[in-house]
Order: C-alpha cells, then sequence, then structure tokens
C-alpha cells in the first residue's frame, strides 16, 4: 500500500488547473488566482528541466498580474532533499497557496513522494489545500493531481498497444499520482494535442470512469464540487460510466462526451453544467453544416476533435447527426476510427460574438474502434486519394497550380496552363475575392491580351445555392476549356464550394468537367484549397512555435477542409516571399500527409494522373516535402519529424509521387541555390544556422546527407518547453 495520503474531503478544496500554454497575458486566468489567493502564491518549478529560470520567468509573470511571490527550492539534483526541508514546509504554510510549473510530472513525485513515501513539504501542501488554501498547477503541475496520472504516450499509441510498462515501448503510460483531486483523471494539453484516444484508454484501464481533458491556455477552477472553465478554449468531460468496451477487439463504445466552454460551470458530483450566461440555444440561421467532413482528418490532430464538436454543434440535426475520422499507424498496420455523434440526451449552446465561436456541447457520443488492417488495405490507406464526386478522372486531366496571382507576376509563370487551354472558352471564378466583380474582370482582361475568350461565372458564397437552378451555368462549365479559379481568401473560396459542407452544384459541375480533361488552373490561395486538407493560415515560426491552431482567430497554424480535388499533398503558395515552408512541413507532419507542394512565386505546377505526377513551369519551380510519417512523433510534448527530404524543382523537372522518382531536364545548380535559401529561411524562424544545426527556444534543426537540390533534414521543437 502506498503511503500517499488520499484527500478526505472535497469541502472548501480550491484547485486550478491549467492545460499547459498558459501564456503572460491570459488576466482571466491569473486574475482568477489572485482573486482565490488574495494574491500571494508559491511557486515550485520541480518539474522544469531548466527549473531556476522557469521559476524567475514564472515569478516574475506572477508580479506583473500583482501577485507577491516565492520561490520553493524543491528542484534539481537535489530536490528531494528540498522536499524534506521543514524551512520550506514552513514556507509552504506561510504562504498557503501554491503553483506547480510544467515539465515532467515523473520529477514531482520522485521529490515529493520518493518510493512513495509523503514527504514534509507534500503534507504542509495537503494541510494548507484542505485549509482553503489554492492548488495550482499547469500541464505537469496539472497532471500531478488525479491518481492514477497519466505519464506519457500518444493518443495513438494508447488505441493500438494499449498500457506500456516500458518507457521505451510505445504504448500509454500510468502511473501514480498525487490524488488531491477526486473527481477523476486529468489530462492536459487535451484538445491541442488530441489526447481523448489516451484519456478513454486511461479511464478504461485504470477502472476510472470520468475524465478531465483540459486544454492549452485554459483552467478548470475548482471549488468544493463546483468547477468552472476559463481561457481560451475549454474542457472535454469523457464518461466512461455506461460504456461497453471490449479491448481485446479494440472497440469502445457508449462512450459519453461533453464540452465546456468559457463560462460554463459543472457540479462534479451531480455532473450537472450549466452554460455561460452569454450563451444562448442554436436557431435555424446558425445552421452551418448539413454533410459530414468530406476529407480525411488525422482523429488525433490539433483540434480535429474540436472541429467535428463545432461542426456537429452548428449542423443541420435533420441530415448531420454525426461524424468521423481516423488515425493510421503505418508500423502497425493499424487504423484507429472515432466516430462523434449527436444522441437523444445532446444538448447544445453557441456564443458568437466579436470576441469569437464559443460552444457548449453536452452528452454526444462517441465510439472508438480499432482495426488491423491487410497489405492491401495498408497500401491504399497510403495512396494518393483526390475526391472524385461520382466521376472517374482521366489520367489526363490536368490541374495547375500557381505560386502567384497572374495578374501580378511574370508571363512565363501562365504560359503552360495558356497552352493547356487554346483560345478558349475559359471560364473565371473570383469567389475567393472580397471585390469578385473586378478581380474577375481583372483576370479577363489578362486573358484576353493572350488572345483567349473568358467568361465570369460570376458565383459568390452569396449566389452559390442559386447557381443549383441555373442549369445554363452548369452545362456551360460543361463546355470550358479550362477553368481559373482566382486567388484571394481560400476559406471563402471553399465555404463556397462546399456550401454549409455539402458539394455544391457548381463543385459537381466543376469536378466533372475536369474529369473529363478540363484543366483546372488554381492561383495563389486558391491553389491551397485543391487540396483536401488545406493551409489556411499562420506563419511558419507559428507552426514551430505552437504548432497547430483552431482558427485565425489564435496563434499557430491554421489547418481547415480544403475542396479535396487534389489529393497529391498538401499544397502551399507563394513559398520563397512568404517564408512558408516551414509551415508546409508542419502541415503534412501534422496531419500525416506523406507530400507537400509548395509553389514559388512567377511558378507553376502542372499536375497529371490524379495527382501522381507533378511537372515545374514558370520562373523557379517549386519545392516538394516528403514526409517519413514512420519517423514522425506527435501528439506529444515534442514535435519530432525526422527524414523529411526537400528537393526543389525547376521548370521542366517532373516528379512521379507514386514512386518518389524525380526526372531533370537540365542542370539543378539553380534549384540548388533557391534551395539553399529556403533552409536559411526556416533558420532564421529559428536562430543563425550554423554548422547544420540551429537551436532556439527548444527548435532545433539539422542537415542530412544532402544530393542535387535535394536534402533530408530532421525538424525537432520541444513545445511542451512553452508550457
Amino acid at each position: 500500500m502506498s503511503d500517499v495520503k488520499p484527500p478526505s474531503s472535497t469541502d472548501g478544496k480550491r484547485f486550478a488547473i491549467v492545460g499547459g500554454r498558459l501564456e503572460d497575458d491570459n488576466s482571466a486566468v491569473y486574475d482568477e488566482m489572485h482573486r482565490m489567493t488574495g494574491g500571494r502564491i508559491l511557486v515550485f518549478p520541480t518539474a522544469s528541466s531548466e527549473p531556476e529560470a522557469v521559476g524567475a520567468e514564472t515569478a516574475e509573470v506572477f508580479r506583473s498580474h500583482g501577485f507577491e511571490v516565492e520561490i520553493a527550492a524543491v528542484f534539481g539534483a537535489d530536490a528531494s532533499l528540498g522536499a524534506q526541508d521543514v524551512a520550506i514546509a514552513d514556507q509552504v504554510t506561510r504562504i498557503g497557496h501554491v503553483f506547480f510549473t510544467g515539465g515532467d510530472q515523473a520529477q514531482i513525485l520522485a521529490a515529493l513522494a520518493p518510493q512513495c513515501a509523503e514527504s514534509v513539504v507534500l503534507t504542509a501542501i495537503r494541510e494548507v489545500h484542505a485549509a482553503g488554501g489554492l492548488l495550482a498547477g499547469s500541464s505537469a503541475g496539472a497532471a500531478i493531481m488525479s491518481d492514477p496520472m497519466l505519464l506519457g504516450g500518444t493518443s495513438l499509441e494508447a488505441a493500438v498497444h494499449g498500457i506500456a510498462d516500458d518507457p521505451a515501448e510505445p504504448g500509454l503510460l500510468v502511473g501514480q499520482g498525487l490524488g488531491f483531486f477526486p473527481f477523476g483523471l486529468i489530462d492536459q494539453h487535451f484538445i491541442k494535442r488530441g489526447r481523448h484516444g489516451r484519456l478513454i484508454v486511461a479511464l478504461a484501464a485504470t477502472g476510472q470512469r470520468l475524465g478531465f481533458g483540459i486544454d492549452e491556455n485554459t483552467a478548470l477552477f475548482v471549488e468544493g464540487a463546483t468547477a468552472r472553465v476559463v481561457g481560451e478554449y475549454g474542457v472535454v468531460l469523457i464518461d466512461l460510466e455506461n460504456a461497453e468496451i471490449d479491448d481485446a477487439a479494440g472497440q469502445y463504445d457508449n462512450i459519453r462526451v461533453s464540452y465546456l466552454d468559457d463560462g460554463d460551470t459543472v457540479d462534479l458530483v451531480s455532473r450537472e453544467v450549466s452554460p455561460g450566461s452569454t450563451k444562448r440555444t442554436i436557431a435555424v440561421e446558425d445552421v452551418a453544416y448539413r454533410a459530414p467532413i468530406h476529407t480525411r482528418r488525422h482523429v488525433f490532430g490539433a483540434y480535429t476533435l474540436y472541429d467535428l464538436t463545432a461542426r456537429l454543434v452548428l449542423g443541420d440535426p435533420a441530415t448531420y447527426t454525426e461524424d468521423c475520422a481516423s488515425a493510421f499507424d503505418p508500423r502497425s498496420g493499424t487504423e484507429v476510427s472515432i466516430t462523434l455523434a449527436r444522441t437523444a440526451d445532446t444538448r447544445l449552446w453557441i456564443e458568437t460574438s466579436d470576441s469569437g465561436f464559443r460552444m457548449t456541447a453536452l452528452g454526444l457520443g462517441m465510439s472508438m474502434i480499432r482495426n488491423v488492417l491487410s497489405a492491401e488495405d495498408c497500401a491504399s490507406r497510403q495512396r494518393l486519394q483526390p475526391r472524385r464526386f461520382g466521376a472517374e478522372v482521366s489520367p489526363k486531366a490536368q490541374m495547375v497550380f500557381l505560386g502567384s496571382s497572374p495578374t501580378r507576376s511574370a508571363p512565363e509563370m501562365l504560359a503552360g496552363a495558356l497552352e493547356l487551354v487554346g483560345k478558349g472558352p475559359v471560364g473565371v471564378l473570383a469567389a475567393a475575392s472580397a471585390e469578385p466583380r473586378d478581380v474577375a474582370e481583372e483576370h479577363i482582361s489578362l486573358l484576353a491580351s493572350q488572345g483567349i475568350t473568358a467568361t465570369d461565372l460570376g458565383v459568390t458564397i452569396d449566389t452559390v445555392e442559386f447557381a443549383a437552378q441555373n442549369t445554363e451555368l452548369l452545362d456551360q462549365i460543361g463546355k470550358l476549356t479550362g477553368l481559373l479559379v482566382c486567388g484571394g481568401n481560400q476559406i471563402r473560396l471553399v465555404e463556397t464550394l462546399l456550401h454549409r459542407g455539402e458539394e455544391s452544384a457548381l463543385l459537381g459541375a466543376i469536378a466533372c468537367a475536369h474529369a473529363r480533361g478540363m484543366p483546372l488552373i488554381a492561383a495563389s490561395g486558391a491553389a491551397s484549397a485543391m487540396s483536401g486538407l488545406m493551409i489556411a493560415g499562420g506563419s511558419s515560426y507559428e507552426a514551430l512555435r505552437y504548432g497547430v491552431a483552431s482558427d485565425v482567430g489564435h496563434p499557430g497554424l491554421v489547418i481547415q477542409e480544403g475542396v479535396g480535388l487534389f489529393g497529391g499533398g498538401i499544397v502551399d503558395q507563394n513559398l520563397i516571399g512568404g517564408q512558408r515552408l516551414g509551415r508546409l512541413i508542419v502541415a503534412c507532419a501534422e496531419e500525416s500527409e506523406r507530400y507537400g507542394i509548395g509553389v514559388f512565386e512567377d511558378s507553376a505546377v502542372i499536375a497529371s494522373h490524379n495527382g501522381a505526377r507533378l511537372r515545374a513551369t514558370g520562373r523557379d519551380g517549386f519545392v516538394l516535402v516528403e514526409i517519413d510519417t514512420v519517423a514522425l512523433e506527435l501528439q506529444s510534448d515534442s514535435f519530432v519529424a525526422k527524414g523529411i527530404r526537400l528537393t526543389v524543382l525547376s521548370a521542366g523537372d517532373e516528379a512521379d509521387l507514386v514512386d518518389g522518382t524525380i526526372k531533370r531536364c537540365g542542370p539543378s545548380d539553380k534549384a540548388q541555390a533557391i534551395l539553399a535559401r529556403l533552409i536559411e529561411d526556416i533558420a532564421e524562424d529559428i536562430s543563425e544556422l550554423a554548422d547544420g544545426h540551429a537551436v532556439m527556444h527548444g527548435i532545433s534543426l539539422r542537415m542530412g546527407v544532402a544530393e542535387a537540390a535535394s536534402v533530408m533534414i530532421d525538424l525537432e521543437c520541444a513545445r511542451d518547453e512553452f508550457s
């Protein structure tokens, strides 16, 4: 039996459980902690690998919010000795409120409860907590509060391999926690790192029934048995009370999932939830989706769970009541699928204001299924998969991605595309633009200067529903010799073509015409929209520093559903001037997408054979990113992508994405120089590149084997250091 004491009562006990990455300017969370502590806090940087620096930085942030702060000397090699120091125990008693920083939660256990024997400092913490003191912690400091405690492992590892006894083996690591929080298991960085799979497995394996998944820059404040959510995102409650579990068969059914957002409260005993006072029930005009997501999302990817939940919240209950996504483990050939659905008990609220979209979703149903695939199915899972929209696409059907706007670029960028469309008629679709008529006229004039007849299709997000009744327009699309989709806001374009989540009649007509051989030319932002997964925002630095964000209102890389006509990989453009290679790499890695195609300004890529063959045209060409999905480490405390191959293709060069071969039509000197510049640009977002190795703020770039205009790199980012 353990000597660590469980809590005797929850009456009056107070917690501030933060999901990690607590930003310095999150006044809502700091103000609430100030209220609960009277402005006094003792910081324990015990979990950190750099405790002195982290302790000082954390103390300074608390002081900037009006706190009196001290640091407990329980860290480093002598942490266990400090935990037995009566003077530090007296410090705990005198201040009365404590905060544990992020890092490695095992270090907190090793210091405060070595060999499961409670230290004098831990005893003092329990006493002040029982007397009404605040027990607060972020990331690792949040994980220690429950017992058992999650120590490591990703959702995919947990779903595929279950509980692991050896930290060197894949699987979920579970150990003893300090047991302050008696209501269930706690997990952190939850939505950002897709940890719903591992929390389900942990609950089932430990016999617990309720899990609390707290997202980044968000806190669950608890006073007695009442909890309130405060922060940037929310808290996911996973309830296995009535779940049906067959772990041997890899099946978890009848799981109940709820999402609580800022301002929501929950009674932790009765589990009754009260949505925030600013939230309202959903009206007919709020419905934004009528059909499930069309593209393949990594179910444990960053914010995939949030996105699926939001779609169901804003979905038409008559036509759209469930959605699903999956993840594939190439090492074991195992696929894990999760279905999220409305139930008879589901209740939904939303808030729409200038501060952004908020939602509360109670009683959604979830199931998780694990399947070992055959060799044939594994191969199929990794093949290029464009959406066919019910039509068999001709291998000769070509799609052109322009790296910048044709009205402001060198003439050679368009040359290859114009050869494909002849004299017209070419349709122009300017739905991505805020000024579609003017932009369409610009492009029509440009084509006319080249002797090509063009016409404005005249469809925008406001008129796309009427296009379904315009048979003349739909017939006209089938007779075009080409379609030019203008650049602009790619989100607006996707919401036009996939209107309310459904394939619009316009998209259906375009897809059928393209399947029969009509060239499709997508310029600038529209090029990104043609992929199944679309980069919708964020810089390379944000992608490396923060990873994926749920929307453009938050720092990080924004990945959303694209149209899906191109299945070869994720497309990005304006790559050199925008310094976007870093974000393209992160996007491919986060979504386990093998290829990324980064088109340079004044350049183009011509894709054929269902996106499997790519040819560079224009001034400079494009960069091909190839990810080794087996060497990825995602949804953990670090982003690790090893063995990334970067290849620059100049005009005339070709790539075959099926067999991975590159065919060059001339010397690669120019391509080599561009590749060197791209590497320097990534390094600039990190630090100075010296001797092939750059490190700043936990981000690391290592250069590997180099060939002609091709190089292998490893990219790592210890994102937990930002917690």
